[in-house]
């Protein structure tokens, strides 16, 4: 069985609309994604403490991927899926990930 890709997005509220993200990222993004040719599944994560130095995100979605992360991203990119006032567009990260594997052939 082929090893599955992720496709890694980190991203913050707007200052003091928090409660809005939330609902609106769990409740509308995430789930329009998932409708997306590729994407089989989710885990939204919170940071444990404020943001800050080397973990400048509050939030971190991990989508499972069947097929390339790198074209799954691309399509979510290019879907027209609605954007929300309440996510902070000045910064975030989508990246594509794939499994590394060692000569054997066996995931690491």
């Amino acid at each position: 069985m082929a090893a599955r890709e992720a496709l890694i997005a980190l991203v913050n509220p707007v200052d003091g609309r928090d409660e809005e993200f939330r609902s609106w990222y769990w409740d509308v993004h995430v789930p329009a994604v998932l409708q997306l040719p590729g994407f089989v599944g989710a885990r939204v994560l919170r940071l444990a403490e404020e943001p800050g130095g080397a973990a400048p995100f509050r939030y971190g979605t991990i989508y499972e991927i069947d097929g390339s992360a790198v074209d799954a991203r691309n399509r979510m990119f290019g879907a027209g899926l609605g954007m929300s006032d309440t996510m902070d567009l000045s910064a975030m990260i989508v990246a594509p990930y794939v499994q590394r594997d060692d000569e054997s052939g066996r995931a690491l």
